[in-house]
């Protein structure tokens, strides 16, 4: 079998020798035959030197060999390893994305990684999932393993995808929609910086993500421009520039009195400048998932959603559906908020706009009276 291509982060390196971590600054050597990695410090020299008394030791047992000979019990931990460096890099994936699915993979590998590709059956896969999983993880790990079946596939290991056959458990959403009033009430409870990032979002219609991107700098001219982080491939409808109005100055302005030197619109002063500075963040900037953790907390601090499971109560996402809906009562068009949304079509609008009340559809009943007057018998 001739070896596979090391990527560009592994050149160099002793065959089963392989970096990970932040910076790729650790290393850790792949056994060649069950998969199982163990690491090797952060010292390259003596990992390199490691690999090779390995390999060397392990050719000797004929491991190598019987890998070759055996090759059609290849383990899912193989399999791994290929689709990450060969595959994953090709999905140009952004940074949020590219950490869950390395995740996926991850806890699949940790749990039936050294499970040979031909014992893979759909009723293992359907055990496997069935019995680890519920609701959405169930179907991202069920997607991964699809995704790793079709990979399989094309590189010629397997000849079906049990993983595809499996149920596609639908997960309904059962987050309820929030209302201006609860609006009101969580923003009296909410940090200054938080009250900017929920009239921005209600405003401009923007995602967390893309809320806590924004910048000074991306304001000039007149206006607020916006790359949406969602849909950048889809062109014209990713990148957004919003005319700047009195409501929005007014929030531009009390960002801008803060206190705090920062480049962002939305910011707070970080107890811990370490963290953000590994993320390459400046250390006043506002995470999404710490958004979205903050506005969960100061939601529950109002008495509105106690008899709401939590699992139900909306998030800080709703506030753009919130948003939409106010555009909507207010006159505006469809297309007006489709398109400060990004949506690429209307149904995708009507996901966010339905749900907020009962939409009475408008008809006639007009038939005819006299169609209902008995006539005498001829």
């Amino acid at each position: 079998m001739t070896p596979r291509k090391r990527s560009h982060k592994n050149k160099g390196l002793e065959p089963n020798l392989y970096t990970y971590g932040a910076n790729n600054k650790y290393y850790r050597y792949r056994h060649p035959r069950t998969g199982k990695y163990f690491p090797m410090g952060s010292d390259r020299a003596k990992a390199q030197t490691a690999a090779r008394l390995l390999n060397s030791r392990l050719a000797e047992h004929n491991f190598l060999v019987e890998r070759v000979v055996d090759d059609h019990r290849t383990n899912l931990a193989f399999l791994i390893e290929r689709f990450k460096e060969e595959y994953l890099p090709l999905r140009n994936l952004k940074a949020r994305s590219r950490d869950n699915t390395l995740y996926r993979l991850g806890r699949v590998e940790r749990d039936i990684g050294g499970r040979a590709l031909d014992e893979l059956t759909v009723q293992f896969v359907a055990d496997y999932l069935d019995l680890n999983f519920k609701g959405d993880s169930y179907r991202q790990h069920r997607s991964i393993l699809v995704q790793l079946c079709r990979f399989a596939i094309t590189k010629g290991l397997m000849d079906n995808n049990p993983a595809e056959v499996t149920l596609n458990k639908q997960v309904q959403k059962k987050r309820r929609r929030l209302t201006l009033k609860q609006y009101h009430a969580i923003y009296t409870h909410a940090e200054p910086w938080l009250r900017n990032a929920m009239d921005l979002s209600l405003i401009t219609l923007q995602r967390a993500g893309d809320v806590c991107k924004l910048k000074f700098e991306d304001i000039h001219d007149g206006k607020m421009f916006v790359i949406q982080e969602k849909t950048e491939k889809h062109g014209e409808s990713a990148y957004l520039a919003i005319t700047l109005n009195p409501l929005l100055n007014t929030i531009i302005d009390r960002a801008k009195q803060s206190g705090i030197h920062s480049p962002h619109l939305v910011h707070r002063e970080s107890l811990s400048r370490t963290n953000q500075t590994k993320r390459n963040q400046h250390h006043t900037a506002v995470r999404r998932d710490f958004l979205s953790r903050a506005f969960t907390k100061t939601r529950d601090k109002t008495s509105l959603f106690k008899s709401i499971d939590p699992s139900e109560r909306p998030t800080f996402h709703e506030i753009r559906s919130l948003g939409g809906y106010l555009y909507e009562q207010q006159g505006f068009e469809k297309s007006y908020i489709r398109k400060l949304m990004g949506h690429t079509s209307e149904k995708m609008t009507n996901v966010y706009l339905d749900g907020h009340e009962n939409r009475w559809t408008e008809c006639n009943a007009d038939l005819p009276i006299q169609l209902l007057k008995v006539k005498p018998d001829e």
